[in-house]
């Protein structure tokens, strides 16, 4: 029995570190093409020769630069619901969830996602809501939206950052 445990808990706190790592990128900066230092490695045939290393700003069809950011925001694409921890001078718990809305007011919003998990966010006058990639009011969600809430924890209070709308 308490190997059965210690798989449980295994699975959770990896499913747990998925969604924290796709609530990470979601708040990341996107990639620059600026480098960030110019190397210094000499020839051997000409020691004061530096290599330079220009941004050629290709990018693939999904508008990503490298292979491995598109591996990792399949991954994240595929999280329903979760929590990571920030380090930072503060350390700061970031939630995230993928669903339908259940209820909305002007205080708050309940999401349910497709497993069945049901959270309550509060909406204030920091949240930002975006639909179809432009900004949008908190008065434009209703209860036939889909959206992905991004939000602060702090005790057991969820303050939505983020709501992001996707019509059905």
């Amino acid at each position: 029995m308490k190997e059965l445990a210690k798989i449980i808990v295994a699975g959770v706190s990896t499913v747990a570190l998925a969604g924290g790592i796709g609530a990470g990128l979601a708040y990341a900066d996107a990639p620059s093409d600026e480098p960030t230092a110019t190397p210094s490695v000499a020839r051997a045939g000409s020691p004061t020769e530096k290599p330079t290393a220009e941004p050629t700003g290709k990018r693939d069809q999904n508008g990503l630069r490298k292979p491995l950011v598109r591996r990792h925001l399949r991954f994240v694409a595929r999280g329903l619901h979760g929590e990571v921890t920030l380090a930072g001078a503060e350390h700061r718990v970031i939630a995230f969830q993928r669903g339908e809305v259940q209820k909305v007011n002007s205080k708050s919003v309940t999401v349910k996602s497709n497993d069945g998990f049901i959270d309550t966010y509060a909406l204030g006058s920091d949240t930002k809501v975006r639909e179809d990639g432009h900004e949008s009011k908190l008065s434009d969600i209703d209860t036939s939206d889909r959206v992905l809430v991004v939000a602060t924890k702090d005790g057991s209070t969820l303050s939505a950052r983020r709501v992001i709308v996707r019509r059905n």
